[in-house]
């Protein structure tokens, strides 16, 4: 009877140290007072640029040309180069088409909302050029509502592809350019971006009267950057 009587009370002793620990620890957390630290930050990483057409297919060397798809009027005194397609037609066009900026437009997809900024920003742009020719970027992005074009991105030139190789072999590189904060505010206020591309003359143009119009392009940027509560001097 006593052996039982003990039983019972060590049964009793042990439910109240559980019902005692349990209260400490449900005092201990108390949802309503967690809180986020103002430095808490998270690592993102986005696509700025896709580097495909609107068909979806990888860009080419005649993609960067200006206006390429147009017909011209040429003079005896202009420099002529052929573009020669894989369907085996040619196209004839000024030479200085080759070298002239051209631009492409593109959407922009990303939100920040609420108090949230970014900072530490960097795009990365990651190209492997297949052409005769070193490939210049330069990237801003369009803020349609307040009709403002933001500051110019310029990475270092891309390199051409090894001609002295046969097959050509390509140049691949990968530039990481930080962003200042009127470009990352200039990106998280926008919703289009402009590429503007121009090739830089080499000893190639001058040998070559014919040039292939699909030599391959593979262009991506993406966007790194650390996402974080702003700080209130911050907030409007």
């Amino acid at each position: 009877m006593i052996g039982l009587f003990k039983k019972y009370v060590f049964y009793i002793i042990l439910l109240l140290s559980a019902l005692i620990f349990h209260s400490c620890k449900t005092d201990e957390f108390k949802f309503n007072e967690i809180t986020i630290k103002e430095d808490f930050g998270v690592r993102i990483i986005t696509p700025v640029f896709s580097g495909k057409d609107k068909q979806g297919h990888a860009l080419e060397f005649r993609d960067f040309i200006h206006d390429w798809k147009k017909t011209y009027f040429t003079y005896p005194s202009d420099s002529l180069t052929v573009l020669k397609y894989s369907d085996g037609n040619y196209k004839t066009i000024p030479t200085r088409l080759i070298f002239d900026p051209s631009v492409i437009i593109d959407s922009l997809e990303f939100l920040i909302q609420g108090y949230y900024g970014l900072k530490d920003a960097e795009l990365i742009f990651i190209v492997t050029n297949g052409c005769p020719f070193p490939l210049n970027l330069e990237l801003q992005f369009i803020n349609l509502t307040a009709n403002i074009v933001g500051p110019p991105i310029n990475p270092s030139p891309f390199p051409e592809a090894d001609f002295s190789k046969i097959p050509a072999e390509p140049f691949n590189v990968k530039y990481a350019v930080p962003l200042d904060s009127l470009q990352t505010q200039s990106f998280l206020n926008s919703k289009k971006l402009r590429l503007t591309a121009w090739y830089n003359q080499t000893n190639f143009i001058n040998q070559n009267d014919t040039i292939s119009a699909h030599y391959p392009i593979d262009l991506s940027i993406v966007l790194i950057g650390t996402v974080q509560i702003k700080n209130e001097e911050d907030t409007p």
